[in-house]
C-alpha cells in the first residue's frame, strides 16, 4: 500500500486473488487494511477490525457486474481503484477477499456505501521502516493536469453540463471527500511556463503533506466551489496531489493553479480554488 518494499515476495505471491463470495459463507465481519502514521511520523499499515450490517455488505460484493452491449462503446472519465486490502470473515475465522463489482465505466459504488455504515471495533498498527515524510516524491508528478485557455462559450456549456448532470460527476468509490487521506502536495512550473527551464518536462517540486482534517475541509471546498469564468492567463506554479483514502481507494487526481486563472482541474470542468483553499496551498508550497 505504500508503494515501497522490502516485500516478502513468497508472500506476496501467495496472496489469494479476489473472488465472488463463497454462497456457504456466512459473513460476520471484515477486515481492512489501511496507510497510517505512528507518533514518530513513521509509516505503519494498520489492520482495522469492521463490525455492523454485514448482510447488506455481502449483498453488495455478490451484485453482478455490468459490462457495455454489444456494438456500444462508452467514454470514461474516471476511473476508481478498490481497497487493497479487504477481508470478510466468517464466523470459523476464514476469511476471503471479495472481488469489487463493475460497472461500463468504473466500479460500482454499492460495497463502498455499505462498508461506510460499518463501525471500527478494533485496529492493530504494524511498523514498515519507512518514513512518512518520503514515501512519496515529487520528482516528475504524473497528476499534474494540463491547463487550457478558456472562453464564454466553454463556460456556458459547463453550466449546461451541470444543470443535467450535477455538480459533481464523479462516482463516490473514485471521489474520497471527508474521508480522504492525508494529502500530499506537490508545487511545479509547467513545462510551458517561463520558470520551467526551456520548457522541457517538469521538474522536481516541492512535497508537502497536509494532515487529514486540513485535507477534508480542501476537498470539500473545491467540491462546493463554482464553475471558474473564462480565462486566457498562463500560470507559472501548480500545485497537485491524488485523491485517496488511507486503505488506498479512490485516486482522483486534482490539480490546482497558484496564479494566473486560480483554477481547479480534475472534477470535470474547471472550479474557482477557493480563497481558504488558495491561501492553504500557498502556504504549503
Amino acid at each position: 500500500m505504500t508503494g515501497l518494499g522490502p516485500w516478502d515476495q513468497a508472500l506476496a505471491g501467495n496472496a489469494p486473488e479476489p473472488g465472488y463470495p463463497p454462497a456457504d459463507f456466512r459473513v460476520v465481519g471484515a477486515l481492512r487494511c489501511e496507510r497510517g502514521t505512528d507518533a514518530s511520523g513513521m509509516r505503519t499499515i494498520d489492520s482495522v477490525r469492521l463490525d455492523g450490517d454485514m448482510a447488506a455488505v455481502l449483498s453488495s460484493f455478490t451484485a453482478d457486474s455490468y459490462r457495455s452491449t454489444d456494438g456500444t462503446a462508452s467514454t470514461c472519465m474516471f476511473f476508481g481503484v478498490a481497497p487493497v486490502g479487504l477481508w470478510l470473515v466468517d464466523d470459523t475465522g476464514a476469511a476471503f477477499r471479495p472481488a469489487w463489482p463493475s460497472d461500463p465505466c468504473n466500479l460500482q459504488d454499492g460495497p463502498y456505501l455499505a462498508l461506510r455504515k460499518l463501525t471500527e471495533i478494533g485496529r492493530s498498527s504494524h511498523p514498515t521502516g519507512l518514513d512518512d515524510r518520503f514515501t512519496t516524491g515529487c520528482e516528475r508528478d504524473s497528476h499534474a493536469a494540463s491547463f487550457e485557455p478558456t472562453t464564454a462559450d466553454d463556460v456556458a456549456a459547463a453550466e449546461e453540463h451541470e444543470r443535467e448532470y450535477g455538480r459533481v460527476t464523479a462516482p463516490t468509490l473514485t471521489l474520497p471527500v471527508d474521508d480522504v487521506d492525508a494529502l500530499v502536495l506537490c508545487t511545479y512550473e509547467p513545462p510551458d511556463s517561463e520558470a520551467a527551464p526551456d520548457g522541457g518536462d517538469v521538474v522536481a517540486g516541492t512535497r508537502t503533506v497536509l494532515d487529514r482534517g486540513s485535507s477534508a475541509e480542501l476537498v470539500r471546498s473545491i467540491v462546493d466551489a463554482p464553475l471558474a469564468p473564462a480565462c486566457d492567463q498562463s500560470s507559472t506554479r501548480v500545485a497537485s496531489t491524488e485523491l485517496v483514502r488511507p486503505d488506498g481507494s479512490g485516486s482522483t487526481p486534482v490539480s490546482f493553479e497558484l496564479d494566473g486563472c486560480r483554477r481547479v482541474a480534475g472534477l470535470g470542468d474547471y472550479r474557482v480554488t477557493p480563497p481558504a483553499a488558495l491561501t492553504a496551498l500557498s502556504s504549503a508550497s
